[in-house]
């Protein structure tokens, strides 16, 4: 097996393992299943992640975390209100949860959720894509002319809210819990004296 055949094959099974985390879960999801997800075959899986499925999902969670990212930039750098800009973070979620029927959650807080306690590397994982969320959304509110401290605030509160609200609309099958933290993000910077 060729170099690059080796590295399309460990995409392909991050991909895969993204793909299948998102949908049902970290506990739920088997190695065979991603290999046959991914079209890799199972000795690049032991080849690429001798660390076994948690090394696997913990490289998932980052590059959906990462994908995440990119589309909040976008959004964000879309909007010239920065209330506008988080609140159409929200959004994006919503279309996302929407487009697949709501079966397709976080990968990262999914797995999170699923292993506090037990995996030190997904915790890790998620702490570190949910810090540079935060980054992302506090950077944004900085440039709007926000006090350092106060742009970090309320960055958290409002991933808190998007994260909490995109959990609540995939159980609900339901765009609502998104959209109020959409419009709870536009009064919440405007209050700040941002908009």
């Amino acid at each position: 097996m060729s170099r690059q055949d080796l590295s399309g094959s460990r995409d392909r099974l991050v991909d895969g393992a993204l793909r299948l985390i998102s949908r049902q879960g970290y506990e739920a999801t088997v190695v065979k299943e991603i290999a046959r997800e991914s079209g890799a075959p199972m000795g690049s899986f032991y080849y690429h992640f001798p660390g076994g499925k948690e090394e696997l999902a913990a490289a998932a969670m980052r590059r959906g975390g990462d994908d995440v990212k990119v589309k909040f930039a976008a959004a964000l750098a879309a909007h010239e209100r920065p209330g506008d800009a988080l609140a159409a973070c929200a959004l994006l979620l919503a279309d996302g949860l929407e487009d697949t029927e709501w079966q397709d959650g976080c990968p990262v807080a999914t797995t999170a959720l699923e292993t506090i306690g037990r995996s030190p590397r997904l915790q890790a994982a998620a702490a570190e894509t949910f810090a540079a969320w935060q980054e992302l959304f506090a950077e944004h509110l900085r440039g709007s002319g926000l006090a350092a401290d106060q742009a970090d605030e309320l960055a958290l509160t409002a991933l808190s809210l998007i994260e909490g609200a995109e959990m609540i609309s995939r159980v609900r099958g339901s765009r609502e819990a998104l959209e109020r933290a959409a419009d709870a993000l536009r009064v919440l910077v405007g209050a700040a004296g941002r908009g």
